[in-house]
This record gives C-alpha cells, structure tokens and sequence, in this order.
C-alpha cells in the first residue's frame, strides 16, 4: 500500500491535481500551499512564461473533436514541443517590441476583427461585422476574446519586426525550372539481378585477416553486457486455480449469444430502373421467359451487375431491406420503388439465420471466463506483489510469498543496451520487449525493478545480477569473426565480379528493361527497386554500367537515356518558387529568433516539466 501511494504521489495526475488546488487558492489570494513557487519555464528582462501558463496550453492542445489525448500520447506527438516553442517565440516577441518601442493601437485590431471574413455575415446585401459569429468561432475554437486578441496582436508584432525580409520577390525561376526538372526526371535501363554466392571456396591470407582486424579493430569490440533474472507474471499462472461452473459458461452464453448467430442472408438478382414502366416492361419479359440474366444482357448489363450473393439485412437500407427480407419463397418478386428509382429482383437463394448452440461453443466460452477470472486473480496479486518487491525480497522469496504456482526465475546473459543477446562472441536479434530492455539498463546491480507492465497483462520483475565491461577482442579471440566478415566481403566482390561480367555478355534486347523510371510512384517494379536502390539509380551517369548491393543479391544496370521531353508545367513551378521562398523566409525568421534570445538573455527552466515527461523516473 505505501509502495502504490508513493507512485500515485509521483503521478503526473496528482501533480497537475495538486497544481490546481495551489491556482484556486492563489486566486483567492492565499498564495501557495507548499510555500515553493515553482520558476517560470521561460524568463527575460520584462516578461516570464509561467509553469502554470504552459500546462494549461498544454492541456488545451490536448482537446481534439473525438476527446481529450492522453498526457504520453500528446508528448510522444509533438503537442508539449509545440506549446514551448509558440510561448517561448511569444516572450521574445514581446521582448523585442519593447526594445523597439513597437505597439499595436487598438484601432488597429478593431479594424483587422471587423474586415477579417470569417466573423462576417450577408445583412441586406451587404457583409458585415457579426458579433455573434465573432464570438461563436472564439468559442468553438475553445479560445477567450481576450486571448485571440493577445495572439492577433503578436501577429502583427511578428510582421513589423520581420517587415525588412518579406520583400524579398522570389527565387530564380530557372532555379525553380531546374528542381522542376530534377524532380520529374524519368529513365530508361537495362538490368540484371544476381543472387549471391552461396559459396566461396577460395582461401584466405592469414597477413590478409591480421591487416583487416587492425584496420577494423572498433569493430570488433564486445559492448557492455549485463545479465540477468526475472519473474514474468500471467494470467495464465492462476488458470489451475480456478474453476469454472456449467452456470457461468451458461449465463455468458446467453450474454454473447449474438456473437453465436449467423445472420439470415440472401442472395439475388436486382436490375434498377428510371421509369415505372421499363421495370414492368422487364419483369414480365423476365417472368414470361424465365431468364433474368439473358434479359439483363439485352440490356448490356453482365452477371456480375446484377448479381448479389449472400446480402444481410445490415446491407441494405429500409426500404430495400423490407420488400426482400419479407418474401418468403424464392422468385421473382414485383417491381417496387425506392428513392434509387423502380427495383426488379428475383431472389435466388435464402440462406437462414443460424445459431450455434452451446455445446459447440463451450470450449470458447470456458476459455473466456477462464482468462477473465485469471486476470482479476492477477490483478489482486499486483498489489502484494509490488509490496514485497519495495520491502526488499529477493525473487525467490518474492515467488515464495506471493502464492502463486508454476512461477519460475527466468535467465537472460549477456545482454547489450540495443537488445542483442551475445553468445560466442557474436551478436543476435531478440524478440525481447522494448520496454524491459530499456528498464533493463535503468536499473543498478543487484537491484530489483518496480513492477513493470511489459504487455496488456503481463507484468515483469527484473533483477540485474551482474555487469560486464566492455571488451576489446584480440585478434585470437576474434580470427573467426574476422574470417566471417571477409568471406561475406568476398562474396559480394565475387557476385558483383559474376553480374558485372555477365551484365556485359548478354545482348542488349534480352536484358531487362524499365521505361521511364520515376523516383516515386513507379508501378509494377520488381521488389529489388525499393527507395535506396533507386535513388542510387538515379545519382548514376548514362550509359555507365554500375552495380547495387541488396539484402540479397547484386542489381547491376546501366542508364539508356533520360526523356526530357516533359512539359513544364507553370503552375507547379511557380508553387515551387513559393514553397523555397516561404522555406528561406522560416530559416531567416529561425536565425534572427535565435539573435535575439542570446541578445535579450532569455533563460529557460524546464526542469519543472520532467516529471511530466518522464513520469517513471
């Protein structure tokens, strides 16, 4: 219990519940409880930007049209980042208007309000102010009168300040054409694609193998390891002690019984008609002659649009739904209208509605109510669990107390800060969980981890037994390593050598081909031509053969020629020149923010935001 109330304490929640008891008291004027006011995140010489400012930007970036984001998720996205750098650019905003004695008169913001078209309306003619529409929008947008105005106002601040560089006209347009070009670039090759060697036979030097360990020596370098025990906790473990009664799988098959149903479905030919006319006209054709599909071809119609197969009634609207599920017999059903226009449907098949009964899905049902009731049993376990971890028992006793059969201590050696697990010396991918690598290296030697919810229900306790240093491998220690990596440099020499030489033999017409090769949007490529291989392609010169490593095996190619016969398209190229001069305007904007924070001394604070950051540590 002292271990779960310690965590709450640390919790962001309970922090930002705390912060908002001290606000409601400092509005009341009884200042702070805690008697620590916590810094300002940003400070100059004339303004501050308030801890208690950028938690409530924060929160009110967090409130979207399906719901409030959650803390994590909004950080992890950017949300945090952005709120700091728009009040960070607010405080140096405002420092350098009032060192360039700038002001915004309120006549000024009067008349960007009243002209802006969105809080217009059309009154007689004509579109005017509305005072109502003005504050309807402030309100949608969750955004107070006073706060549009301190930002309209900052926006004008922003464009006085930066009013000197927005003259710029544009780039070249022979720039713009160029990149216009460069982007729109297409290729004819020839190619060919040679898997790799499975084989090499030749020897290799032993002066060859000393030479390359030296020249690679970093590379061959054991990193710190650590090894390790840990307890894994599942619902699974408690499955032996639990009994599941014939009533409960009962009565939870009669809750999920919808689950167990398969919906009546039907299946039929349906043709739609403008008039009422032609859809009486076809359907005594259809009834006369007794082939709905041959008369539909008539009519250029094939199968496949006038047949439905296996229709439910969620499928259909009302109207449609009513006259075909209320038929009871298979025929020809008499024309009917909708809002679509004058239906002829001929039902084919009824496919009735089916209900698994229980027997068939008892062992479904047991299982459920299995791992449910398992995962209560888990959860009551949780908190003894981290109660005896926080008093300091080791695992074992750990195992002992908690109850629990079939726990066990698991082993893990030899672990490195990236998930790889060594053995001989030589690295290998785990599947291990991010999160328990990383709490793997949070942690000291010989101490036991809180407890860690690795996947949904499954909960780790981790103990690190000891850690190796870092190791320089000698060349003995690692000849064999050595002899791997020269036999696989070999064997992509001897493969480029193979396709190089058989690229030059073959004649021209019965090599592969790739017409006008895009540097995205390309269709029907073979895999090879993945986004590495063919922006390699296109750093080549034409008419020069060259090859490409892959993960399997060797493309080599060579440029025909390049169709640079496109038309330039204006449009795209004027929005290119914009898209570069609003870039550089940014840069230029990005430069002079930064003058002007070291020249007005600007001092950020954003220690007070780590717990919100890293709620865990």
């Amino acid at each position: 219990m002292l271990r779960a109330l310690r965590n709450k304490s640390q919790s962001f929640l309970f922090k930002i519940f705390l912060v908002l008891i001290v606000i409601g008291f400092a509005a009341w004027g009884v200042g702070d409880l805690t008697g620590n006011k916590i810094p300002p995140v940003f400070k100059s010489n004339d303004f501050e930007i308030s801890y208690e400012q950028i938690i409530n930007d924060f929160n009110k970036s967090r409130a979207t049209n399906t719901g409030v984001i959650d803390v994590q998720t909004a950080i992890q996205n950017g949300f945090l980042n952005n709120v700091l750098i728009n009040n960070k650019a607010k405080l140096i905003i405002n420092q350098e208007s009032q060192y360039l004695n700038l002001n915004v008169p309120r006549l000024i913001i009067k008349k960007q309000i009243s002209e802006n078209d969105q809080f217009k309306e059309n009154l007689n003619n004509q579109n005017v102010f509305s005072e109502k529409k003005f504050n309807t929008l402030l309100r949608n947008n969750n955004i107070s009168e006073n706060e549009y105005i301190e930002n309209l106002q900052l926006q004008i601040l922003n464009g006085k300040i930066f009013d000197h560089i927005n003259d710029i006209k544009g780039y070249s347009k022979f720039f713009s054409t160029d990149f216009y070009k460069w982007q729109n670039r297409k290729l004819d090759l020839n190619y060919i694609f040679t898997l790799y060697l499975k084989k090499i036979d030749e020897p290799i030097d032993e002066n060859l193998k000393k030479s390359f360990y030296n020249t690679y020596k970093n590379n061959f370098k054991i990193p710190i390891l650590r090894n390790l025990s840990y307890v894994s906790f599942k619902p699974d473990l408690l499955y032996d002690d639990i009994i599941i009664s014939e009533e409960e799988i009962e009565n939870s098959y009669n809750e999920r019984i919808s689950e167990f149903k398969t919906p009546e479905t039907r299946s039929y030919f349906q043709l739609i008609f403008k008039t009422k006319q032609k859809a009486e006209n076809f359907y005594k054709k259809v009834l006369n002659n007794n082939d709905f599909i041959n008369q539909a071809k008539t009519l250029k119609f094939n199968e496949n649009d006038v047949r439905f197969n296996k229709i439910s009634k969620d499928d259909l609207i009302k109207n449609i739904k009513d006259k075909i599920f209320n038929i009871p017999n298979i025929g020809l059903i008499k024309p009917f209208k909708t809002n679509f226009g004058f239906h002829v449907v001929q039902l084919n098949k009824i496919n009735k509605e089916k209900v698994q009964l229980i027997n068939e899905v008892k062992d479904i049902i047991k299982k459920d109510l299995l791992y449910d009731s398992a995962i209560e049993k888990l959860y009551e376990k949780i908190e003894l669990i981290n109660d005896l971890a926080f008093s300091g028992n080791n695992l074992n006793e750990i195992i002992k107390l908690s109850e629990i059969k079939n726990l066990k201590i698991n082993k893990i050696s030899n672990i490195s800060k990236n998930g790889d697990v060594y053995t001989n010396l030589k690295p290998k991918k785990s599947n291990l969980n991010k999160k328990f690598v990383n709490e793997i290296w949070k942690l000291e030697v010989n101490e036991i981890s809180e407890l860690l919810e690795i996947n949904e229900n499954e909960f780790v306790l981790i103990n690190i037994n000891n850690e190796i240093n870092e190791k320089q491998l000698s060349y003995l220690d690692a000849e064999k390593l050595v002899s791997e990596k020269l036999y696989e440099k070999l064997k992509i020499e001897n493969t480029k050598s193979k396709s190089e030489k058989k690229f030059q033999n073959i004649q021209s017409e019965n090599l592969n081909k790739i017409l006008n090769l895009k540097r995205i949007d390309n269709k029907n490529l073979s895999k090879v031509f993945n986004n590495y291989v063919i922006n390699n392609i296109f750093k080549s010169k034409i008419g020069e053969i060259k090859s490409i490593e892959t993960p399997t095996g060797i493309l080599t190619f060579k440029i025909l020629k390049e169709n640079d016969n496109q038309k330039i398209d204006k449009k795209f190229v004027n929005q290119i020149d914009n898209e570069f001069k609003e870039n550089m305007l940014s840069d230029i904007q990005t430069y002079y923010f930064k003058n002007f924070e070291i020249f007005h001394k600007i001092k950020s604070n954003l220690e007070s935001l780590d717990n919100l950051v890293n709620p865990n540590q």
